[in-house]
């Protein structure tokens, strides 16, 4: 059973939009390496859009063979790192679901 995660951000007042691309591209690079991310599937992740008020300022959907392909990509040593370094310090709010599907 294949796993979707999908997680949004709203980032403390002063993150500028040069500080979200940088996040951004560093969990891109990550990913196109895909060292030690088996199973896998999909991943996009970037800012909203502003098209709708009270929107979380980015998110991150990925999609996973399974559950523990999922569980790979969330505790990979790098995937650790770049939420410690980078996200962890400029969120005001988090909001994620996974969710199972065939």
């Amino acid at each position: 059973m294949a796993v979707t995660h999908v997680v949004s951000f709203s980032w403390v007042e002063g993150t500028t939009p040069e500080t979200v691309e940088g996040i951004r591209s560093a969990l891109q690079e990550w990913i196109d390496r895909r060292e030690g991310l088996d199973g896998l599937v999909s991943w996009i992740g970037g800012p909203d859009l502003g098209l709708a008020d009270g929107n979380a300022h980015f998110a991150v959907s990925a999609t996973f063979t399974d559950q523990t392909a999922y569980e790979r990509y969330r505790d990979h040593p790098e995937h650790r790192r770049i939420i410690a370094e980078q996200i962890a310090p400029l969120i005001a709010s988090r909001s994620a679901v996974q969710f199972s599907h065939s």
